[in-house]
């Protein structure tokens, strides 16, 4: 008996504690992720302008530079992608580039 009342003590404190988190710890809401993807996209699109104004020009060195900085960010766009086919948003990379998002 004294086990049990013990479990549920225990049980009670418990999710008494996880009642009173505080909410900044929270996941970005859905608009405000749609609109980082919408910004990301954009950015994306400067700086493969910029490669390819490097190469043009013959710097071959910046341009690899700026080309890791572009995989680098395909690669968080692409996580930015799973999150929101999660969160129920159809295609967000292709909607962010027309701008219907």
């Amino acid at each position: 008996m004294k086990k049990v009342m013990f479990l549920l003590l225990g049980a009670t404190l418990s999710i008494g504690a996880m009642a009173q988190a505080t909410p900044s710890q929270t996941v970005p809401t859905k608009a405000a992720a749609v609109k980082a993807v919408k910004k990301d996209v954009k950015e994306l699109e400067q700086q493969r302008k910029q490669r390819n104004k490097k190469i043009v020009k013959a710097q071959f060195g910046q341009a690899k530079d700026v080309q890791k900085d572009i995989n680098a960010d395909r690669k968080h766009l692409k996580a930015n992608k799973k999150h929101l086919k999660n969160k129920g948003v159809k295609m967000p990379i292709e909607k962010a580039k027309e701008g219907s998002l």
